[in-house]
Order: structure tokens, then C-alpha cells, then sequence
């Protein structure tokens, strides 16, 4: 099987992630990583275009980043001032793509641009740095006083937030809306027939706002037209990619992975994990239908278990204010008691993680560890968002299924574990604030790729995993680490592991 791929952007997590999943007998093809972009500065779509039109050719499926397409990736998305008649053309390549290769599968995704509620640049327009906040604002009272339950404090707000963008406002909306009309103009890709599925990942969601209102026009474009069955919106970005690769693999060798859903609380469905807009059982039943399988509703009938880490409600690593509440709503005994189970029952078993927001929950892993189960895992991810830690683990167990690469489950589980623990879930804190200052750094500002304080991610890593999870440390023989994008927020980590 051939798969041509153009993913969301050059991190690891978009670029390297799939190729570091097990294998099932497939050929994924990316394009060359100086054809992609640099966090704020575009890919070349036009040299990307070319590398696409010279690869369908006898591929398989393709699995294509529209924004990468469109404007050079997720956060060029957010910054670009390009006409309707160029997004437009661009986005039109798809009709190109499948006239040269009428019997390939397609599939697509594109993001509802979003708009976080903090003033930060990072990855935003600069003005960001002063009215971040009160351009989330903005959106949200705006939908809210549509919707008639604007509250009178947020009524008088309001005025402050209108002084306070007014400079700013219309270029933010003007983007938005274009962003809305291309995303609208491409869901015709599917309408008619053109491409095969279309997710439409929502990106740091909430329940109100300019996101919220840009998803009511999409719905609605969705129901107009009964795209239900070939179409899937929901709280994603960075995994998105992995879910459609196995839905990709699944789908070519005829397989609908029956999976079963097992929570650590009784509640845990029902949470509204951070960044998401809807409860954490809805979103596992996206994920589940996108990568073209079937949720089940008993062991004996699931190809794979998914056990879902999560409480009465989501933490941060390191919360002092979480743990009454949430330790007695959970049962971790029996979580554990229950992965411990299904691989005796030889299920494909994966653990989504998501107790804790942008890391691992070490207190798991720590039992784990004590009952000698962290590497009979089929699937693990522990990392960033809810729905980017399901997705990855679910996409995992369902390529571990089809081509039962114990090589490659061991590595990537090795990985998991030392990127979403030990660094996401300790080394990132700790050296962010304990180290980095003394430097002049900070953890939006590294010092390069390769600098002083990849150096001392890397030794903090080592140190951790060897002290905390000394069995896992000895399967591994190096580690090396990158800052892709100049900051802690992620790192390009890789381990040499043992044979």
C-alpha cells in the first residue's frame, strides 16, 4: 500500500509521529521536511503542490492538510492576507489530485481557525501580545448576545473590549471569514463526491465564541447536505493527521476495528476536558467512527480496548488543588486491575491518558510500572490535549492491529512515555523554572534548536526516566532532543533503543 501524505505542519508531532507508528505493511510518503514551513513562516504551497501532483500517482490514499495546502500550514493560517480568488485556487488542486489518480482514496481535513483566550504572539498575529484576551472576549460576547443570555456584567464589558480591538478587529474578522468561506467551498470536495472523508478538527474549542459560531455554519452546511456519515468535526489538530492514516490502513484492508471504551471513573465521560467544547465521551466516539471503526459495547465483541485515564474532571500537571476530588472519584485499582484483564484476554489494549491536560499522570504510569505492564501496552499517549493524546493511542492500536509490529509498538511506546512523562509531565516544569532563568531564557524563548536548554531537557530526561522508571530507562541507550520551534512547549525527541 502507498499513502501520500502532506501533514499539518514540521513538528514531530504532524511530521514525525506517523512515521514512527507501527507498521502494517504500508509505504507513507512525505514530502521532503525543507519543503515544509518554520512555525510562522509558510511551506511553499506551490512547491508543494508540485510534490503532490508528481506523487498520486499510484498511491493508494492521500491524506491532506488543507491548511498546509492552503496557506503553509496551522499557524500561517492565522497570519495570512491572501485573496479569496488565490485560497481558492490553491484549495482547487484537490479537483487536480483526483483527476490524476480517479481511484485513489482522499482524505481531507482543514481547521476552524481558532482564537485562544490569552494575550500571547506565540503563534498568533502580533497584536495578540495586547488584546488576545479581548478578542476571545469579543467572540464570546458577541455569540452570547445572539443567543439573548448576555449577562449584564459582561454587557458592560463589552465596551471596554470594542475600545480596546478596535484597531484590530477587522483584520482578525476579515480573516476569519475568509477562512470560513474556503473551509465551506472545500466541504463541496465531499459533497460531490470528490473526496472520500473530511474531518474538520476544531482547534483550543470553547463552547462560545468565534469558534463556536464558525462551527454552527459548517453544521449546518453538514446537515443541508447529510454529510454525517462522510464527515467528522470535532475537538483535534495535531493528531488528526494519525487518525486519517489509520482510518487510511484500516479501510485498505477491509478492516472496522470493533473497539471497547473503559473509563477510570464513572464520571469521566461526562467531563468537558480543557480546550474542548463538549464531553470527553462524545469526543471518543468521533475519534472511534474517523478512524473508520465501531464502538462496542462489551469485551468479548472489541478487537481493541481503549482505557480511558480520566477523573471527575481534567488537571494540570503539578495542580496542588485537584487531587481531593478527583482521587476519590476515580478507581485506579480497578483502571489497572481492568488493562491487566483485557491483555490476559489478548485485546489489543491501549491507554488514552487524558487525566491530566499537556502530560502524562505519573501516579499511573507508577503502577503500571509496578505490575510489569508498561510495555505489554498495544498503545499509549499521554500528551498535550485530551483529544491529541486519544488520538494518537487510538491510531496506534489500530495500525499495532493491522500489522502487529511488535518492533515498532516498542519503540513508540518507549517514546510515549519518555516524551509525555518525562519530559511534558516533569522535565518542561522543572526546567523552565528552576533552570532556565539563570540562562536569560524563558519557556517561549530557547535558545535555538540545539542550544543550552535542549541540553538540559535532554539531561533532565535522562535523570528522571533512570530514577523513576529505571526499567524503561534500561531499554533505552541514548536520548537526543531538539526545540523545533524555539520554545518548551514541545521537543523533537529521539531515543536510540536497545535491541
Amino acid at each position: 500500500m502507498k499513502i501520500v501524505m502532506l501533514p499539518l505542519d514540521e513538528r514531530p508531532c504532524n511530521f514525525s509521529y506517523p512515521q514512527m507508528m507501527p507498521k502494517a505493511d504500508y509505504e507513507l510518503i512525505l514530502p521532503p521536511k525543507d519543503f515544509m514551513g518554520d512555525k510562522k513562516t509558510p511551506a511553499d504551497t506551490a512547491r508543494l503542490r508540485t510534490w503532490l501532483c508528481d506523487n498520486v500517482s499510484g498511491a493508494d490514499a492521500c491524506i491532506l492538510s488543507l491548511d498546509t495546502l492552503i496557506y503553509g500550514g496551522i499557524v500561517p493560517s492565522r497570519l495570512h492576507h491572501l485573496s479569496m480568488e488565490e485560497l481558492t485556487a490553491r484549495a482547487d488542486t484537490v479537483k487536480l489530485l483526483r483527476e490524476k489518480n480517479p481511484a485513489m482514496k482522499l482524505y481531507l481535513f482543514q481547521l476552524i481557525m481558532r482564537c485562544p483566550d490569552y494575550s500571547l504572539s506565540d503563534e498568533e498575529p502580533d497584536y495578540y501580545d495586547d488584546c488576545g484576551r479581548e478578542l476571545h472576549l469579543y467572540g464570546r460576547y458577541t455569540h452570547k448576545e445572539k443567543l439573548g443570555i448576555l449577562t449584564e456584567e459582561e454587557r458592560a464589558d463589552f465596551g471596554r473590549v470594542r475600545e480596546k480591538t478596535k484597531d484590530v478587529i477587522g483584520d482578525f474578522l476579515e480573516r476569519r471569514q475568509k477562512n470560513i468561506a474556503i473551509l465551506l467551498h472545500d466541504l463541496t470536495f465531499v459533497r460531490d463526491g470528490i473526496a472520500d472523508f473530511f474531518i474538520v478538527p476544531q482547534d483550543d474549542a470553547a463552547v462560545y465564541g468565534f469558534t463556536s459560531m464558525d462551527q454552527i455554519a459548517v453544521r449546518t452546511f453538514l446537515k443541508e447536505n447529510l454529510l454525517h456519515m462522510k464527515t467528522a468535526m470535532y475537538p483535534s489538530a495535531d493528531d488528526t493527521g494519525l487518525i486519517l492514516l489509520g482510518r487510511a490502513v484500516a479501510e485498505h484492508r477491509g478492516l472496522r476495528p470493533k473497539i471497547y471504551v473503559h473509563y477510570a471513573s464513572t464520571k469521566a465521560e461526562r467531563v468537558v476536558p480543557w480546550f474542548e467544547d463538549r464531553p470527553l465521551g462524545e469526543t471518543v466516539k468521533y475519534h472511534i467512527l474517523a478512524v473508520g471503526g465501531q464502538q462496542v459495547y462489551s469485551l468479548t465483541e472489541a478487537d481493541i480496548v481503549l482505557c480511558v485515564n480520566m477523573g471527575s474532571d481534567m488537571a494540570a500537571p503539578g495542580d496542588a488543588n485537584y487531587p481531593m476530588a478527583y482521587d476519590v472519584e476515580r478507581n485506579l485499582a480497578e483502571f489497572v486491575s481492568y488493562i491487566r484483564y483485557a491483555l490476559s484476554q489478548g485485546k489489543v489494549t491501549a491507554v488514552g491518558d487524558v487525566a491530566a491536560c499537556n502530560g502524562s499522570d505519573a501516579e499511573l504510569l507508577g503502577i503500571l510500572g509496578r505490575e510489569g505492564l508498561l510495555m505489554d501496552l498495544h498503545a499509549y499517549a499521554g500528551w498535550n490535549t485530551s483529544s491529541n493524546t486519544l488520538g494518537t493511542a487510538v491510531c496506534m492500536a489500530v495500525l499495532y492491529l493491522a500489522g502487529r509490529d511488535e518492533e515498532g509498538r516498542r519503540s513508540f511506546l518507549l517514546h510515549r512515555y519518555y516524551e509525555d512523562c518525562g519530559y511534558m509531565g516533569h522535565v518542561r516544569g522543572d526546567v523552565t523554572a528552576r533552570l532556565l532563568p539563570a540562562l536569560g531564557l524563558d519557556y517561549f524563548h530557547a535558545d535555538g534548536k540545539s542550544g543550552k536548554a535542549a541540553a538540559l531537557v535532554r539531561e533532565g530526561i535522562m535523570a528522571y526516566m533512570g530514577s523513576e522508571f529505571p526499567s524503561l530507562a534500561a531499554l533505552v541507550e541514548d536520548v537526543s532532543v531538539e526545540m523545533p520551534w524555539r520554545r518548551m512547549f514541545e521537543i523533537d525527541l529521539k531515543l536510540k533503543v536497545r535491541k
